[in-house]
């Protein structure tokens, strides 16, 4: 990320914690090749920039594996297992499914590409991403 877009992203962190409100960012876990060759993830850059400050990382990584796809097991995966270790939230399939990132996904996505939940008509169209995340409330509203 350019200096300026942390710099971006950090003043809103501590707008927002500064509001009394916990801060959160949506970023991608998948690993990037940069034009130097080197690999970035950008919550790994967010972070390791990010000083003392609490952010909650709601991260995207629907590339198969980690992914398991559109699919709604009873053991839910966890958050770490999007390969971000510190994740609160793991987007791992999206709608409609990316195939330039998630190609390798098991077959589990409806026909159009897209991701539905279980028990609904697909003839409505509600299609959806999908997460878990570490606690049922990551960003938990105000700060304490």
């Amino acid at each position: 990320m350019l200096p300026e877009q942390k710099a971006y992203i950090y003043a809103w962190v501590d707008a927002v914690t500064a509001g009394g409100f916990g801060a959160g960012v949506y970023c991608s876990g998948i690993p990037a090749k940069e034009d130097d060759g080197t690999t970035i993830v950008t919550a790994d850059d967010i972070r390791q920039n990010a000083g003392d400050r609490k952010i909650v990382y709601f991260v995207t990584n629907d590339a198969c594996p980690p992914s398991p796809g559109c699919t709604f097991p009873n053991k839910a995966p966890h958050a770490a297992e999007s390969g971000i270790d510190f994740a609160d939230v793991w987007q791992f399939a999206q709608s409609p499914r990316r195939k330039d990132v998630a190609a390798g996904c098991p077959a589990n996505y409806i026909p159009d590409g897209n991701c539905y939940p279980p028990g609904i008509d697909l003839s409505q169209h509600l299609h959806i991403d999908v997460e878990v995340a570490t606690t049922a409330d990551p960003s938990q509203g105000r700060s304490r």
